[in-house]
C-alpha cells in the first residue's frame, strides 16, 4: 500500500509540474495580403495543437481591392467564430517614414527593414497610431482583440501604457503584460521566434526551442510567419507544434 501511495504521489507531482509549463501558440502578421495561404497554414498549426491559437492580426487593408478585403473579413469572422483569439499587430506593420524618431527608433527601423511601426516615435503619435488600430479592426473585424502586438516587438517608453488602456494584454519581446488590481503585471515569457533568422541557423533556432520547452517556469512563445513555411518547412513546424504540445500545455492570452 505504501509503495503505491508513493507511485501515486509521483505522478500527481509530475502532473502538477506539467501543468505549470505553459506555453501560447501564435500565428503572426496575418493580413489580406497573405490570408488565403495563411488560413490554411494556421488551421494546419492549430490542427497539430489540437485547438485553436492565437493569431496576430494587421488590420490595415491598403489598396487591396473590396473583393479581397470582403474575403479577408469573412476569414476572420471564420476564426472568431471557431474560437480563435485575435491579437492586433500595429496598424500597417510598415513605419511612416515621415514621423520623428528617437534614436533607437532609428536604429530599430534599420534593423526590421522599415517595419517596426512604432519604434521610438513620442506619445502623441503612438497615441493616435494604437487608435487607427483600434479603428481599422473595428471597421472590418469581430470581437475586442485580446491584446497588442506591436511590429516585431519594438515600440517605445510610452507604448506598454497606452496599449493597457485600450487592450486587456501587450508584450514586448522578453514578456507579456496585464493590468491587476491597477498595477502592470509581468509574466515572464521566452519569444522562439524564426523569420528573421539567417537560414543557415534555422536548424540550431528550432533545436534551441525545443530544448528551452522542457525548462520549468515561463510561459513560452512559439510564434511562426507566413516565411516560415518556405524557410522551415510545413513538415518540421507541425512536428515542432506537436512535440511542443507535448511538453506544455497551450493556452492563448486570455488564460493568463
Amino acid at each position: 500500500m505504501e509503495h503505491n501511495k508513493d507511485i501515486a504521489d509521483i505522478q500527481a507531482a509530475e502532473a502538477s509540474s506539467q501543468k505549470k509549463k505553459k506555453f501560447i501558440l501564435c500565428y503572426h502578421s496575418f493580413s489580406v495580403l497573405n490570408y488565403k495561404r495563411a488560413s490554411v497554414q494556421i488551421r494546419k498549426i492549430a490542427e497539430a495543437a489540437g485547438s485553436p491559437i492565437s493569431i496576430a492580426v494587421i488590420p490595415s487593408f491598403g489598396a487591396a481591392p473590396e473583393s479581397e478585403a470582403e474575403q479577408f473579413r469573412e476569414e476572420l469572422e471564420k476564426f472568431v467564430q471557431d474560437g480563435y483569439e485575435i491579437m492586433l499587430h500595429g496598424a500597417r506593420h510598415r513605419a511612416d517614414l515621415s514621423l520623428k524618431r528617437s534614436l533607437f527608433g532609428k536604429i530599430a527601423l534599420w534593423i526590421s527593414n522599415n517595419e517596426a511601426e512604432f519604434a521610438g516615435i513620442n506619445e502623441r503619435f503612438t497615441q493616435a497610431l494604437l487608435k487607427r488600430s483600434l479603428a481599422l479592426w473595428k471597421a472590418h473585424g469581430t470581437g475586442k482583440p485580446s491584446g497588442f502586438i506591436p511590429p516585431i516587438w519594438f515600440g517605445n517608453k510610452h507604448l506598454k501604457k497606452q496599449a493597457l488602456e485600450i487592450f486587456d494584454y501587450y508584450e514586448d519581446y522578453h514578456g507579456i503584460y496585464h493590468k491587476v488590481d491597477g498595477k502592470i503585471k509581468k509574466t515572464n515569457s521566452g519569444t522562439h521566434s524564426f523569420s528573421i533568422i539567417p537560414t543557415a541557423l534555422l536548424g540550431i533556432a528550432q533545436t534551441y526551442a525545443c530544448l528551452r520547452m522542457l525548462l520549468p517556469g515561463g510561459v513560452h512563445r512559439l510564434v511562426f510567419h507566413d516565411k516560415d513555411f518556405r524557410t522551415i518547412g510545413e513538415k518540421r513546424i507541425l512536428n515542432m507544434v506537436r512535440y511542443t504540445s507535448t511538453m506544455r500545455e497551450k493556452i492563448m492570452y486570455r488564460d493568463l
